[in-house]
């Protein structure tokens, strides 16, 4: 299971949970790392089992997935119940489940950025090839060729398994894959890296999708997983100065507005917005000049991820620059400059933000599936 994706492993725990034939199901963030066709498969699924007589209870921050198979909403803020709606009798909008959520109405779900100059190119990805750790005859990206300009958020868009995150993690120091042939150029400088290490001293960051598993050390406190990525920061002669740590994990913890009593608290005790933030304050303080976002709103609230967004828009008006892999469309078209599609393993479009939609970029997944069989027959 560990080989498998982080995807496919949420696929094979919904199996596992479907395989008991319950009578009452709690599913808590089911569809959280799945792409929209898998979620709707899912969610027909529990209508299908309700027929049947097994009650389900559905936690999600994906607001049209909720209002589209549940029968009563529950919103819960602070540990308090805020309210209850009712399908049929009370309005079940995503803007009515927002006001509940947060307290108020939010106006624009992704922050504008404005005055944010668009610079000389950061990085540039030439025919990068990617081969399967285990399978190691199997292809997984495929010559990708793309670029990101200073000040730019560049989107990747894709269906489960069309090598978003192996593309990411192959370009960070390897950390994924084999065989892997290109040529990468940061700030007009070709450079090859062999090592995560190597990468965030060449400047790149990634913050991976598996923030549990590959992203923080949940049994150590905030102002440890904080400095990790940049322990030169808070160190002399190779020893660690503790006053210089929790200094800088308390700036951080003020500026993304992570709620915790203290950063002393241990990571694995703050909710997973939260421990997004620390997540996210890591790589901030390595300043690397590309910062790679896998999911970063992977199973947050509403609130949370507008904190995130406005952190994007403070990261690009400093001129950094974002890569940010994202299964929901409507925040890849919220949040991006420029979007590249990819389907297995290989760049099948590329939309401005003007003229992108989710039916263009489906479109562009759908025309090359539909290539691929007819060659096959």
């Amino acid at each position: 299971i560990k080989d498998i994706g982080v995807g496919k492993q949420q696929m094979v725990e919904i199996a596992k949970a479907l395989a008991k034939r319950a009578r009452l199901m709690i599913l808590d963030e089911p569809t959280s790392s799945l792409n929209e066709a898998d979620s709707k498969a899912l969610l027909d699924l529990l209508l299908e089992f309700k027929k049947q007589g097994m009650t389900s209870i559905i936690i999600s921050h994906k607001l049209n997935e909720v209002s589209y198979v549940a029968d009563d909403i529950t919103i819960i803020r602070d540990g308090h119940t805020i309210e209850t709606l009712t399908k049929g009798k009370d309005d079940f909008s995503e803007d009515r489940i927002i006001r509940g959520m947060v307290g108020r109405a939010i106006e624009d779900r992704f922050p504008k950025r404005s005055g944010v100059k668009i610079g000389d190119v950061a990085m540039d990805v030439k025919h990068w090839n990617v081969y399967h750790p285990i399978y190691t005859e199997k292809k997984v990206v495929d010559d990708v060729s793309f670029h990101v300009r200073k000040g730019e958020v560049v989107g990747f868009s894709g269906l489960m398994g069309a090598g978003r995150t192996e593309l990411a993690m192959s370009l960070f120091g390897r950390s994924y894959g084999t065989e892997i042939s290109g040529t990468l150029e940061i700030n007009g400088k070709e450079v090859k890296l062999h090592s995560p290490r190597e990468a965030i001293d060449a400047g790149l960051a990634y913050v991976t999708e598996d923030r549990k598993g590959n992203g923080l050390i949940l049994s150590n406190p905030i102002s440890i997983n904080t400095t990790l990525a940049n322990l030169k920061g808070v160190s002399k002669n190779g020893v660690i100065d503790r006053d210089k740590e929790l200094e800088v994990a308390e700036e951080y913890r003020v500026k993304l507005h992570t709620k915790t009593p203290s950063v002393l608290q241990n990571v694995g005790n703050l909710s997973g917005g939260n421990q997004q933030k620390v997540l996210l304050a890591k790589w901030m303080y390595s300043d690397p000049d590309v910062l790679i976002l896998d999911e970063p709103t992977r199973g947050i609230d509403v609130g949370a991820k507008f904190e995130i967004y406005c952190i994007i828009n403070d990261l690009v008006a400093e001129g950094k620059s974002v890569i940010m892999i994202s299964s929901e469309l409507p925040e890849v078209l919220g949040m991006c400059d420029r979007i590249y599609v990819l389907n297995e393993g290989r760049i099948v479009g590329e939309f401005e933000q003007k003229e992108a939609s989710q039916e263009k970029i489906m479109a562009s997944i759908l025309a090359t599936d539909s290539a691929a069989k007819e060659k096959k027959q």
